[in-house]
């Protein structure tokens, strides 16, 4: 009989009652083993065989007696566990601080270091997102989280920073929920936290649950978490709670003491099988291994992760620190669509236009422009040239550029003075009669309708149109195959209405804040490859981009995040402003066109804000479009 049915027979509990509080102390269900063990972690592995810590806090592997089969000269007391294909991925951090991943291949040991990080640590978790390389968080004495990925090497691995972030002053353990990327903080004497898991994120935290009289606890200890369900060893003392996950929150579902004489003073969980989680903690005090069992939780919880796509392209960072970048636009080149040309506001300094690899080709210091939109095969004085304008804050006007056709150099022309106060936000629509608008908005809900006349003397306005909402909008975009315009209300819903100047029929909903879309509603485009046609928008809220078909009834077709491209050293995107999409086949890499987004958070390194590229066939293929 091997350990693992060893302590599924002593373990015959029923299920955990909601909300209630079960005594393990005439269940037989802890079990002590023979295991001589120092640290404060031990697992259960295939083959009747555990890893821990032994004497001098040795890494090692035991039988089920407890003999040592393998014995590390590496000394760690902290360890954490995912699987990867099946076989166990192993990080630990020894006592000179370095990074080390087990595996366990056929029963033996082996392993790999990374260069020593140069803080004290004490605590670790592992974190493996959905299409993401795995990451760690160490948590140092000074009470910062430090989020790294790791990059493997044939015989080495890496540690690649991605942020740092403060955490409450006793913050000692931690353990992450992959598939609903948050991460969740003990802190001793006080309660237990969470945070957002994704190195994009704001950093904010929330509590779970805190010590008497605030909360339950009589104090907070180590964590792990099974599935949909968090635990949590009260430490020093013989009580475990649980809390289930519904809705990204955790909800308080039961206490669970032990028998007299354990203490919690370190905790580990694993799935035995669809039905048992296996339980390990070390008592300090005779440094021995208990084991004990518990039925895995039901859980009703549907997973909804939204899926991570990688950037394949960044741009070069814009020269101003703080919120600075905001909205991009596409200048598609007439005679090769692999020199086409990204043009991203500074909305602190001026306008920026980029090659389709990033670099930086040219900028114009035009002062505060917000948003950016352009438009090809008009004319300037009556010869050929592209248009592009964008909100003029200092000044409240509309900002107009005239673009060489075949060189895609961008000239400052003039600018039109609106009857707004606060302009905000941009874009523009090219109608019937190839007639160009600009649409702008003043951040009190006003809209205005501009027609850009080319004359003699060059460009001009006139306004045709004003119409406004509740509140404070900024988006916006427009389908001219129907004539209709998208917009967005930041904090309420994006809305559609006709286009054309003498379109009097009312907005109609696309969708509200809260049900799909996260406030603030940000920037917003149409994909249209000629067969579908896909409304595109910032989700700022949680770092999200939500899909709708652009046509009625405006079905919601799926959302995502765009996440970390390891191989390039590419970070993801947040808190996104503004943003394009276009159709046109660039070139390999983008071959059914691409989306350009603001990045609010531009890490690998730390740097001022920046424009992410994504390819529209790797969201296409992920959201099944």
């Amino acid at each position: 009989m091997n350990i693992a049915t060893k302590i599924l027979t002593l373990a015959s509990a029923g299920l955990i009652s909601a909300c209630g509080a079960l005594s393990l102390s005439n269940n037989a269900q802890v079990s002590s083993t023979t295991l001589s063990v120092e640290g404060e972690h031990a697992y259960y592995l295939k083959n009747n065989q555990w890893l821990n810590f032994g004497p001098e806090n040795n890494i090692q592997l035991s039988d089920e007696q407890g003999q040592a089969i393998q014995v590390l000269n590496v000394q760690a007391e902290l360890m954490d566990t995912r699987y990867v294909d099946g076989n166990p991925f192993i990080f630990t951090l020894d006592d000179q601080q370095r990074p080390s991943i087990l595996r366990n291949n056929d029963g033996q040991l082996s392993i790999i270091h990374a260069p020593r990080v140069n803080m004290p640590i004490e605590g670790l978790c592992l974190y493996q997102s959905a299409n993401s390389p795995m990451q760690v968080f160490l948590m140092d004495e000074d009470a910062l989280a430090h989020q790294y990925y790791i990059k493997e090497n044939a015989s080495s691995f890496e540690l690649k920073h991605l942020r740092t972030f403060s955490l409450p002053p006793l913050a000692e353990y931690c353990a992450v929920h992959d598939t609903t990327d948050q991460f969740v903080v003990s802190e001793e004497d006080i309660g237990v936290w969470v945070y957002s898991a994704r190195a994009e994120s704001e950093v904010k935290r929330e509590a779970i649950d805190l010590v008497k009289p605030y909360g339950r606890l009589n104090n907070s200890g180590p964590l792990a978490i099974i599935d949909n369900t968090l635990y949590l060893a009260e430490l020093g003392e013989n009580t475990l709670q649980t809390y289930q996950l519904n809705d990204q929150t955790f909800i308080h579902s039961a206490s669970i003491t032990l028998e007299d004489g354990v203490e919690l003073d370190s905790l580990t969980a694993q799935k035995l099988n669809y039905q048992t989680v296996l339980f390990n903690a070390v008592n300090d005090s005779n440094a021995k291994l208990i084991s004990w069992t518990l039925p895995l939780t039901q859980s009703d919880l549907i997973s909804t992760h939204i899926k991570n796509i990688k950037p394949i392209v960044q741009t070069q960072a814009v020269t101003n620190k703080g919120d600075a970048a905001d909205d991009p636009a596409i200048w598609v080149h007439p005679k090769g669509a692999n020199k086409s040309l990204v043009i991203g506001t500074n909305k602190k300094r001026g306008l920026y236009v980029y090659d389709l690899t990033g670099k930086q080709t040219q900028e114009l210091l035009v002062g505060r422009v917000n948003n950016v939109d352009v438009r090809q095969g008009f004319t300037l004085k009556g010869k050929p040239r592209d248009i592009a304008a964008a909100s003029q804050r200092d000044r409240n006007t509309i900002a107009l550029f005239s673009i060489h056709p075949t060189t895609g150099k961008l000239t400052k022309e003039n600018e039109i003075q609106t009857g707004l106060d606060h302009v905000y936000g941009l874009c523009m629509y090219q109608g019937l009669n190839d007639n160009v608008y600009v649409f702008i908005n003043d951040t009190d809900g006003r809209f205005e309708q501009w027609l850009i006349q080319d004359q003699a003397k060059g460009w001009s306005g006139k306004l045709v149109r004003e119409f406004s909402v509740a509140t404070q909008p900024e988006g916006c975009t427009a389908d001219e195959d129907t004539q209709r315009l998208f917009i967005g209300e930041e904090n309420a819903a994006v809305w559609v209405l006709g286009a054309e100047p003498n379109d009097a029929s009312p907005m109609e909903l696309v969708s509200k804040a809260g049900d799909i879309l996260t406030a603030d509603i940000e920037g917003m485009e149409i994909y249209n490859d000629g067969k579908e046609k896909w409304l595109v928008v910032s989700s700022q809220g949680n770092d999200s981009y939500v899909i709708f078909n652009a046509e009625a009834p405006y079905e919601f077709k799926g959302e995502f995040r765009i996440g970390l491209n390891e191989e390039l050293a590419i970070d993801g995107a947040s808190e996104t402003d503004g943003l394009t999409v276009s159709a046109v086949a660039f070139n390999k890499d983008f071959p059914e066109g691409m989306l350009v987004v603001q990045d609010g958070r531009n890490l690998l390194p730390t740097e001022n804000q920046n424009f992410k590229l994504v390819s529209w066939r790797d969201i296409r293929l992920a959201l099944d479009l």
